[in-house]
């Protein structure tokens, strides 16, 4: 999955948090949200404005393909949940950068690259 179809994805499933979600369509989806998020802090006025705006309503997306990756490693979704905790945060960065189940596993097939 390249750039522009893990956004695209994202954004179908903007509050789906059922399946599964690759590698690539998460941390793709990751580059673009980091993105606006430091374009953000660039600008002044109504860009930035609009910006702040984007960030907020790409939360939901991005937490639901963050649950949709956990998924992908055969782990329940709310795990995403524990990112912020310090020693647990890097844990789940682990799980988030594991290839995830071969095959199909509890929460769907296995999602194309």
């Amino acid at each position: 999955m390249n750039f522009v179809e893990s956004i695209q994805t994202c954004y179908k499933k903007f509050f789906d948090f059922s399946g599964r979600a690759s590698r690539s369509e998460y941390w793709w989806f990751q580059l673009y949200y980091t993105i606006i998020y430091l374009l953000m802090f660039m600008f002044e006025g109504d860009l930035s404005l609009l910006l702040a705006i984007l960030v907020i309503v790409n939360i939901i997306p991005a937490v639901a393909c963050g649950a949709r990756r956990i998924h992908d490693i055969n782990k329940s979704g709310w795990w995403i949940a524990l990112l912020s905790v310090p020693i647990v945060g890097l844990y789940i960065l682990f799980l988030l950068i594991s290839e995830g189940s071969k095959g199909k596993n509890r929460f769907g097939a296995k999602p194309k690259k």
